[in-house]
Parts: structure tokens; sequence; C-alpha cells
């Protein structure tokens, strides 16, 4: 299928390893050019993005940012329309500052503010940058957010900030998409299941072999999240707005 997808620009956040380089090699394919934020091992980011253009014929192009940092999402924008003409596509999948096995009662709120902060508050600072592109040059666009399955169905103990942040994307998805379809910008969400990646890594490890009678497909790989999102940053999907897709193999049922 022709996704219709090939000169579109799209930013991807956390866009160079895990969930976020499966979405980017998918979008590649389809000649999608791509400006990939991250925040650390610059050698890795620019290996991949090398790689992109090697295979597929396209421009990418490594950003550092620190997205959770106001000024450095726009320093980031910046940077980027001085790559490209204009950007058609974002992307909001990067996460961070989960505090791990604490109990809700040991939190500290500077723990609580680093999760908001890494997984919630950007999407909201990379979108508002982005509509604001989108609206200065009247050409639409489309917006997909990364929730997470642990903000909808997990018996996980200690995962309140991180699902309490990955469910406000959901709200936040469906009110954005609300308020933008008139300007022709789309908004969606996806809910990743279990995916080989930057937590789980080797299904032989006892790390996922824990996880596999959760399993009903088995793993999910980044690059199936991928296809999923092309789709939805695709005009053929333009029937879905505001959509919060479970994308977890059936492990949500």
């Amino acid at each position: 299928m022709n996704l219709q997808l090939t000169d579109k620009i799209a930013i991807i956040t956390g866009g160079t390893r895990g969930i976020g380089a499966g979405i980017a090699r998918v979008l590649a394919a389809e000649g999608v050019h791509l400006a990939l934020a991250y925040r650390s091992d610059t050698e890795g980011a620019l290996r991949f993005t090398q790689e992109l253009t090697e295979q597929y014929g396209i421009q990418a192009h490594a950003i550092k940012a620190d997205v959770t940092i106001p000024k450095e999402v726009e320093a980031f924008y910046q940077k980027a329309l001085a790559l490209f003409p204009t950007v058609h596509i974002l992307i909001n999948n990067a996460a961070g500052g989960t505090p791990e096995n604490t109990p809700m009662e040991e939190l500290s709120f500077d723990q609580w503010k680093a999760c908001m902060n890494g997984c919630l508050s950007h999407v909201f600072t990379m979108s508002q940058a982005f509509v604001k592109e989108c609206k200065k040059s009247a050409h639409g666009g489309h917006i997909v957010n990364v929730s997470a399955k642990a903000a909808f169905h997990s018996a996980s103990h200690n995962k309140i900030p991180y699902a309490t942040a990955k469910g406000a994307i959901a709200t936040l998805t469906q009110r954005m998409a609300n308020d933008l379809i008139e300007d022709d910008i789309f908004v969606n969400a996806i809910v990743p299941g279990y995916v080989l990646s930057n937590y789980y890594r080797d299904p032989e490890s006892p790390q996922c072999k824990a996880k596999e009678k959760d399993l009903r497909i088995g793993w999910a790989t980044p690059e199936d999240m991928g296809n999923i999102t092309a789709f939805l940053c695709s005009p053929l999907s333009r029937q879905i707005i505001g959509a919060v897709i479970d994308c977890s193999g059936g492990t949500m049922l």
C-alpha cells in the first residue's frame, strides 16, 4: 500500500532507538525525511541517521535536545526548520524520568515532577511548537502520541507516576484532536504493549521470560509500532481522529 507520504517531513522525539527508531525506519521506507530528537549517545544517533540516509535515500538528521526543557524545544525547532522548509508530522515518543520500584508513600515530589516532565509535559510543548508551524505554513499535519499499556491495564506495582502521565496523554490527544481538526491537523495516539526495545531487549532474558505468560501473539517489534504510526500519518487514515489505538497485541483484553 502506498501511504502517500513521500517527501513529507517528520519529527520524532526519542527517535534514534527503541520504538522511536522503529517508527523512523518505517517512515523512512515510505520516503519521509526525518529530524530525530535524541538526548544521549551522539555517536549512535549519528550512525543511525547515516544508515537511514544510505538505505532509504532520504534526509535524516539527529538533533540533540532535552525536550523536557522548553528552551531546548524551541532550539530544536529552530535547528529542524533550518534543515527543512517545514514539518508535516510529529511523533511524541520520548519518555523518561520514571522512578523505578518506589512505593507511593516514598515518592518525593521531585520524582513526581520528573516523571511528568519526562513523559507528559514535553508532549504539550513539542505539539504547541508543531501546531504553530502548521498554522503558519497552512498545510495541516499529523501528530501521533505514544501512550503505554500501563496507563490502562497493568498488574504491576509502583508505576503510579508513569501510568498517570501516560494516561494523561490519552486525554491530551483527544482534546488536541477536537481543537485542531478544523486546521487539518490530525491527532491520534498509540498504546504499545510488550515491545522488544529499550526496556525488554532479549527474549531469552529472565526479564522477558517472566512476561511470556502475558503475551497473546508474541513480542512486538519497534517496526510493528512504526507500521501503525505510519498509517496514522497518512491521508488514507483521514477518518481516524482523536483515537487512542490499542497496539498491545491483545494484552489489554
